[in-house]
């Protein structure tokens, strides 16, 4: 992984996790695989690595729904989408 960012989950948590991730494209879709990279992972988080994609189009990316990074309890879900807003504005990424 290339890239890593650190997301504090859940708003007001004293600790942020670090999540390693790196981005790629294939014509106009987008893959971002992640990877949470922590010594003692949160009892609520049920997947260590997950892959987001998105479409672009008109320089605008639209996040595509994942089943997987969706099946697991609320929490990931909620985090998983919040890493990959956070990853998204840090790389200055226009989302729809």
């Amino acid at each position: 992984m290339s890239n890593s960012i650190s997301i504090t989950y859940p708003t007001g948590c004293e600790t942020s996790l670090k999540i390693n991730y790196a981005i790629e494209m294939s014509e106009s879709l987008q893959t971002i695989s992640c990877s949470v990279d922590c010594e003692r992972y949160p009892l609520w988080l049920q997947l260590r690595s997950f892959d987001v994609f998105s479409v672009k189009d008109h320089g605008t990316y639209t996040v595509l729904f994942n089943e997987v990074n969706n099946s697991k309890n609320l929490d990931t879900s909620l985090f998983i989408d919040l890493v990959y807003a956070s990853i998204m504005k840090a790389e200055r990424l226009k989302c729809a």
